[in-house]
């Protein structure tokens, strides 16, 4: 269950993380947003009504649940990937397989290239992928991490989870 100061400490930490000072969110806000207000409720001086919370995380770009719930703490280690370079070369050498792929497999493949090009390891056979780049990659496409692993598995491109 959400405190009370719980609320407070996520409306100052919004701010903050936005580099914003109370009188940049009340010009910002166009007002709508007192500084003296905002700083009451950060401080947990000030009671938050329902409406005022909305227009807090309208502002933000947040939802309200943001404000509201606790964060999830139901975390799911993400995946981590070897791939077979030697399979990609392969296809790479049949546009029309990736034409008939899913719409993520062209851009799954540019993803693992550019990888290669970054690390500069153009003989490699197999290519470990991080945790944090497969889910960067999961996020750019839309996807979440079983679909990427649906794609690398579908198109034979996973040697194993790490």
């Amino acid at each position: 269950m959400t405190t009370h100061d719980e609320i407070c400490a996520r409306i100052r930490a919004l701010r903050i993380s936005k580099g914003l000072s109370l009188s940049d969110v009340e010009i910002q806000s166009q007002h709508r947003i007192r500084a003296v207000v905002l700083g009451s409720y950060e401080r947990g001086d000030r009671s938050l009504s329902v409406k005022r919370a909305i227009t807090i995380a309208d502002f933000y770009g947040v939802p309200l649940s943001y404000l509201l719930e606790p964060p999830n703490s139901s975390y799911e280690p993400p995946l981590r990937a070897v791939i077979d370079l030697r399979r990609i070369r392969s296809m790479m050498a049949d546009q029309a397989h990736i034409a008939r792929g899913d719409a993520g497999l062209s851009t799954v493949l540019r993803f693992i290239a550019a990888v290669v090009a970054r690390r500069n390891d153009w003989n490699g056979e197999v290519l470990s992928i991080r945790a944090d780049d497969l889910t960067a990659l999961a996020m750019s496409i839309g996807k979440n991490a079983d679909e990427i692993k649906e794609i690398l598995e579908e198109n034979r491109l996973l040697l194993g989870p790490k």
